[in-house]
C-alpha cells in the first residue's frame, strides 16, 4: 500500500512538471512585440500601417527621454525614433543637436562632455522650460528599456557611430529590434563598414532634393537589399512619389515623415489638426505609406485603428 501511495505521489509530481513545462513552452513560442513588428516591416501590406513616434512622445515628456519612450511603449507605438551622439569618453547618449543647449540646462557640445558630466544635466520640457529631474539617457539604457517591446529607429549614426551603436545592441542583445538609417550612398556605407552592414537593419533616406533617386535606390537594392526606405518629397510632382509606387509593387516598406512641409509635400501633422486626418495621414497612406512618423503618436494610433489598419 505504501509503495502504491509513493508511486501515485511521484506520478502527480511528474504530471505537474510536464504541465508546467508545456505551459512554459507555449509562452516561449509566443513571438515578442518586436518580432511581430519586424515581420510587418519585412512584409508590408495595404491592411497595416506602422506608427513611428518622433523622438519619443515629447509632448508627454522631454524629447529623447526614457519617459517619452516609455510613453510610446504604453500607447502601443510600433517604432520610436531617437537621436544619438557620442560623448567625449565614447558613450552614446540621446541628443538630437550637436550641443546640449536646446534640450538641457547645460551648454556646449555633446562631444566635449564625459558621460558623468552629461548625467549631471537635466532635460527641459517641450516648451524649453527648465526644472525637469530627468537625465540624458544612454543608448544602452534605452535598449534595455525597449527590449522586446518596441522597435527603435536610430538617427544621427550614419557614417559616424554605426559601429559604436552596434556594439551597444550586441551587448543588450537587441540587434534585431534596431533600425539604422542614413542619407549616404550604398557605396559609402559598404566602403566604411563592410560586412557590418550585413548584420544590421539599415533603412536608406531618400531625400526630396536627390538628383537621381532611382539610381540611389537601385544601388541599395543591388548591394544591401533594404527592407524599408524613408521617402521624402516636397511636392506632389516629386520623382520620389513615383519611386514609392515602385517600392509598393516590390513589397518594400515605405516610411513617410509627417513632420513638416518639405518632407511630405505639406501632408503633415499640422494639416491633420486643421483639416482632419484623412486630409493628411490618409493621403499619405493612399499614396503608398506603410509607416508614418509623427509628433502625435496617440492621435495617429487612434486614426489607423479606426481605419482597421493597426491591431
Amino acid at each position: 500500500m505504501k509503495k502504491i501511495l509513493i508511486y501515485c505521489l511521484n506520478l502527480f509530481v511528474f504530471a505537474g512538471y510536464f504541465a508546467d513545462a508545456t505551459a512554459q513552452e507555449k509562452i516561449n513560442s509566443i513571438p515578442s512585440k518586436t518580432t511581430t513588428i519586424l515581420k510587418q516591416l519585412k512584409n508590408p501590406g495595404k491592411n497595416h500601417v506602422l506608427v513611428v513616434s518622433h523622438r519619443g512622445d515629447w509632448r508627454y515628456a522631454p524629447e529623447n527621454s526614457l519617459k517619452a519612450i516609455e510613453r510610446c511603449i504604453d500607447l502601443g507605438v510600433d517604432i520610436v525614433e531617437i537621436d544619438v551622439r557620442l560623448t567625449k569618453d565614447k558613450y552614446l547618449v540621446l541628443m538630437h543637436d550637436a550641443t546640449v543647449d536646446r534640450t538641457t540646462d547645460g551648454s556646449g557640445k555633446v562631444s566635449d562632455f564625459t558621460l558623468a558630466e552629461i548625467k549631471k544635466l537635466r532635460l527641459k520640457n517641450a516648451c524649453g522650460i527648465r526644472g525637469s529631474s530627468q537625465q540624458v539617457p544612454t543608448l544602452e539604457e534605452v535598449m534595455f528599456l525597449t527590449k522586446d517591446k518596441i522597435m527603435v529607429n536610430l538617427d544621427k549614426v550614419e557614417g559616424a557611430t554605426v559601429q559604436e551603436a552596434y556594439n551597444v545592441l550586441k551587448k543588450t542583445k537587441t540587434v534585431d529590434q534596431a533600425i539604422f538609417k542614413g542619407r549616404k550612398t550604398a557605396k559609402f556605407m559598404i566602403d566604411k563598414y563592410g560586412s557590418l552592414m550585413d548584420s544590421i537593419i539599415y533603412m536608406p533616406i531618400v531625400l526630396y532634393d536627390l538628383k537621381n533617386p532611382s539610381k540611389f535606390i537601385s544601388d541599395y537594392k543591388k548591394t544591401l537589399a533594404p527592407i524599408a526606405y524613408e521617402m521624402l518629397f516636397d511636392s506632389e510632382t516629386s520623382q520620389n512619389l513615383k519611386e514609392i509606387k515602385k517600392l509598393n509593387e516590390e513589397h518594400t516598406t515605405v516610411l513617410n515623415i509627417a513632420l513638416w512641409d518639405e518632407l511630405c509635400a505639406g501632408y503633415t501633422d499640422e494639416k491633420m489638426l486643421l483639416q482632419g486626418p484623412d486630409a493628411s495621414w490618409g493621403w499619405l497612406i493612399n499614396n503608398g505609406a506603410n509607416a508614418i512618423m509623427t509628433d502625435r503618436p496617440e492621435a495617429l494610433l487612434k486614426y489607423v485603428r479606426q481605419k482597421k489598419l493597426h491591431d
